[in-house]
């Protein structure tokens, strides 16, 4: 069985460069670039809920066009065994909307990534929950995670 463990410096550096790369082809609606990162076996699940395949969501991006700006918080980077990783942070993003006006939606993302057998790596999975009310008072742990992502969007 593998085990769970942080990303090494290298492995880190490959994966965020990997992340860049699909943030730039969103916004530039770059479809042969994005085709190359998502794994054949893509699900995407946005943050209202809606889940797609890999020609699903080349489709939704190409008819929506609607990436404006992302941004994304400190990234944890973990591996199971060398060629799985499990990626979590925050993402905000600036979309466009159908009437022309834009929005910003925000929240925690998860991400799975696979390094394929020609050497890259690939997004299999991606999942948005988008931010939302707190109606139980934070315990101690999760006071001090909301005022750290506080400080990160005021820097």
């Amino acid at each position: 069985m593998s085990a769970v463990t942080l990303a090494d410096e290298a492995t880190r550096a490959e994966i965020l460069a990997v992340e860049e790369r699909r943030k730039q082809a969103l916004l530039a609606v770059d479809l042969p670039a994005l085709a190359d990162l998502y794994d054949d076996s893509l699900v995407h699940t946005h943050a209202p809920g809606l889940t797609h395949d890999k020609a699903q969501l080349l489709e939704h991006v190409a008819a929506r066009q609607a990436y404006k700006d992302m941004s994304r918080g400190e990234l944890t980077i973990r591996l199971i065994g060398a060629d799985v990783a499990i990626m979590t942070g925050r993402l905000v993003n600036r979309l466009g909307s159908p009437d022309g006006s834009e929005r910003v939606v925000a929240g925690q993302v998860i991400q799975v990534l696979r390094r394929c057998e020609d050497g890259e790596w690939r997004f299999l999975s991606f999942q948005m929950t988008p931010d939302g009310e707190h109606v139980w008072t934070p315990t101690a742990a999760e006071a001090a995670s909301l005022a750290e992502r506080e400080q990160e969007e005021q820097s």
